[in-house]
């Protein structure tokens, strides 16, 4: 007797990652997707965003795809092939996750539907595909063994096929006789009837399955079209600046909601801290130039924003406003942290992070906790901006915070630094 035969698939798991890439490099568009196509025109939740589960299928098909890659079929020694229907109804997982795909992006799959050139089953109507024996297969395989009925006229001539086992014979003397790797039994519940025999031939399951893990390419392909395509639409989309009779609050406002419409709402409280600056007043004239200079900085860092608004472009210095970042954020984003290591704040991470409890979204326990904290660092602070603890309120005081991280960062090698312009205008020049 010869040995038996073991099976292994490899499926690319680079597809996956160029498909997951191309959703990355546009994120912010890809977001913006919703289940509006043909296919789900009758479906409940036509028009409710798509985002989650174009990340579900992303995560399904990546970790699945490892998964089967490290499956070796054949070796169980049981009477039914157990690890077989385990590997079918796991492969339909990555096939389901890329037709969903296929769907949700509005790419036409009927030619590949259509196939035939890996299992050649016509079936008897003529009508058969690739797609579909392998979904006859998975059903009386592995999830209808009891009750397979909806391939009638095409895999099966009665109502009602039924399947009481799945058999390895690859490498037995079986293979002889069955001339395939995997048998089973559909019986068709008749009497005096034997039922039809299932020869299941590995090397045109794995061709199925590779084939239609391989439609990914032409799915990554209709998404990268689809964000060129949105891009452009807002690029031809004016972003105006602000208006003559346009107050700063309502021109920023304007801008968050341009980018909400382009990029989504990630960066809300960046816009909503921006008022604050523009809106803050301090009480001791002796911080009104500090003043000044920061909101002159956040200023810049508007206009920064409004040519990535324009141009949906986020990367080089007349966006990000540095040539050179190692972070993903841009001046706009960095600005409201400010942040730079540096020996004049270290040690202070704990201050540092508990000056948000100033910032009104806490209560007056965690406000109190904050001045504290504060009172540590004010030493620090008390060469940017003067401050009285006991008097001014919590708004000034984290205001006044945010004014003094800001002087620091320009003496200092940070983002901040490195994209605000060396003017007296936004920073003091001896």
């Amino acid at each position: 007797m010869s040995e038996r035969k073991r099976y292994k698939i490899h499926l690319d798991p680079q597809l996956i990652e160029d498909f997951s890439e191309a959703i990355d490099a546009q994120e912010h568009i890809t977001e913006q997707v919703s289940f509006v196509e043909k296919a789900f025109a009758k479906k409940k939740y036509r028009g409710v965003p798509a985002w989650d589960c174009i990340c579900a299928c992303v995560h399904r098909i990546r970790d699945t795809v490892e998964y089967l890659n490290d499956q070796t079929l054949g070796e169980q020694n049981y009477r039914s092939a157990f690890d077989f229907i385990n590997f079918i109804n796991n492969t339909s997982v990555v096939l389901d996750s890329v037709d969903m795909l296929a769907r949700i992006f509005g790419v036409d799959l009927t030619v590949e539907d259509a196939r035939t050139e890996a299992f050649h089953q016509l079936g008897d109507n003529g009508k058969g595909t690739d797609k579909k024996y392998f979904e006859f297969l998975r059903s009386l395989c592995a999830v209808h063994p009891m009750e397979t009925n909806r391939y009638k006229g095409m895999y099966h001539e009665t109502d009602i096929v039924t399947c009481p086992y799945l058999t390895w014979v690859g490498g037995t003397f079986l293979e002889d006789h069955w001339h395939c790797d995997l048998h089973g039994h559909a019986f068709v519940n008749e009497s005096n009837s034997w039922g039809e025999d299932v020869c299941v031939h590995m090397d045109q399951v794995f061709a199925h399955i590779k084939y239609r893990y391989s439609l990914l390419r032409k799915i990554g392909a209709a998404l990268e079209r689809y964000q060129e395509r949105r891009i452009e639409e807002y690029r031809n989309t004016p972003v105006p600046g602000c208006g003559a009779d346009e107050s700063e609050i309502d021109y920023i406002e304007r801008l968050k909601n341009a980018e909400i419409e382009r990029f989504g709402s990630n960066n809300d409280f960046v816009y909503d801290f921006a008022e604050r600056v523009m809106a803050f007043e301090p009480t001791n004239a002796g911080n009104r130039a500090a003043s000044e200079r920061y909101k002159n900085a956040w200023r810049f860092a508007l206009g920064l924003q409004l040519n990535v608004l324009r141009d949906m472009d986020r990367n080089g210095v007349g966006h990000a406003g540095v040539a050179d970042n190692d972070t993903d954020w841009i001046l706009f984003e960095h600005l409201i942290y400010a942040g730079c290591t540096c020996d004049e704040l270290d040690g202070y991470d704990y201050q540092l992070e508990k000056l948000g409890y100033l910032a009104g979204h806490s209560g007056p326990s965690d406000a109190a906790w904050g001045r504290l904290k504060l009172r540590e660092l004010e030493p620090v602070f008390r060469r940017y901006v003067s401050m009285d603890l006991d008097n001014d309120s919590d708004e000034e005081l984290y205001m006044l915070s945010r004014i003094a991280l800001y002087e620091i960062a320009l003496r200092h090698d940070c983002e901040v630094n490195r994209a605000i312009p060396y003017s007296p205008k936004y920073r003091e020049v001896s």
